[in-house]
């Protein structure tokens, strides 16, 4: 099987969402629809994540496995001449199996947009069409609060029965006005159900004076599933784009991948670090993690071309998963250049010695 990955462009006003409907319509169906109808034969995708029912992507991610006789480009080409004209395939590539479009994510951004003019017929379908005006310096400073780590119990609809860890992490908020559109950028590495939808109506609820910019942080402090009574309009939102992670090794048990830094804990700049890695050079330093890339297990070092890696794991039981992935790491050393006789070691180590090159939450 080869597998492909994609980048999709969609206004979602006319769809259900992006996930399958049983009884709807959904970004997904249209897209496996044509696949089969190209393949003569079913062919599931699987996306970075859902986008809601009126909710429209950019660069929305996704990858699927055939054994057809078709490149890139001719894929490509297919899809888009089948597609509704509110569809439209960006880029497909081929690529290893070591991808995985929803595991492998490293950060997410989101935009939500307002129409802080007149009633506009052409971004109606992308814009928030908001009737009042807006302070946009309150709402900048109330964004503030939001920006980090934080406990969004109150900024989700996720009930805590299914989802009981509601932290999540925040790197960025970012407005931008643009004649009468005001941009929100939110970036992270993932979100709740309605997380950034919640966000926004509280920041437009700040924008337009009915509540102080400290009233967000209340909010968030409450932890409560009933203080954040609005949900920002779907229309609104677009997924931006989707960055994925350098992936080493990946099984049904765990995944080796790029590590998230701490930048005020580096022993040299993010910027060094990130262009050694993009060219080949050692030593470089991975996490191991579980699939779902929420719980870091252990740190995978490739330590030169003649010494090869070691994999340093923090609990005794997660031994087997390290040596699952072990054939999946030589094969990655000898591609980065790795001496024929260098070897992978794996052992246990320290957990704490290690903390200060990750910023995973436990």
């Amino acid at each position: 099987m080869r597998r492909f990955r994609c980048t999709v462009s969609y206004v979602g006003n006319a769809y259900d969402g992006w996930q399958s409907q049983r009884n709807g319509r959904s970004v997904q169906e249209q897209i496996e629809e044509v696949l089969h109808a190209i393949a003569h034969t079913k062919i599931n995708i699987t996306a970075s994540g859902r986008t809601d029912a009126g909710v429209s992507a950019r660069a929305q991610v996704f990858h699927f496995d055939s054994d057809m006789d078709l490149s890139a480009r001719k894929w490509m080409g297919a899809l888009n001449g089948r597609l509704p004209k509110d569809i439209h395939i960006m880029d497909i590539e081929e690529t290893d199996q070591l991808f995985h479009a929803r595991y492998n994510v490293r950060m997410k951004q989101y935009a939500y947009r307002v129409n802080l003019g007149p009633y506009d017929v052409f971004t109606k379908d992308t814009a928030y069409q908001c009737p009042v005006k807006l302070d946009t310096g309150k709402m900048e400073q109330a964004s503030k609060y939001l920006i980090g780590t934080h406990d969004f119990t109150s900024f989700n609809s996720n009930p805590l029965s299914e989802t009981p860890d509601q932290v999540r992490t925040v790197t960025d908020i970012v407005f931008e006005k643009n004649g009468n559109i005001l941009t929100m950028y939110f970036t992270g590495k993932g979100f709740l159900r309605y997380m950034v939808r919640m966000m926004s109506a509280a920041l437009i609820e700040v924008g337009k004076g009915k509540m102080e910019p400290e009233g967000v942080q209340r909010m968030l402090d409450a932890r409560s599933k009933t203080i954040a009574r609005k949900n920002a309009p779907a229309n609104g939102l677009t997924l931006e784009w989707v960055d994925y992670f350098e992936v080493c090794a990946l099984n049904e048990q765990a995944m080796i991948r790029e590590f998230l830094a701490m930048d005020d804990k580096m022993p040299q700049p993010l910027a060094k670090l990130e262009a050694d890695v993009k060219e080949g050079l050692w030593p470089r330093t991975y996490a191991m993690t579980t699939r779902s890339s929420q719980q870091l297990l252990g740190v995978f070092r490739a330590l030169s071309k003649a010494q090869g890696g070691v994999l340093e794991v923090f609990d005794e039981n997660d031994l087997p998963k390290a040596e699952s992935l072990r054939e999946q790491l030589n094969e990655w050393l000898r591609k980065n250049g790795a001496d024929e006789d260098a070897a992978l070691e794996i052992r246990m180590a320290d957990r704490n010695e290690n903390s200060w090159f990750f910023t995973e939450n436990g």
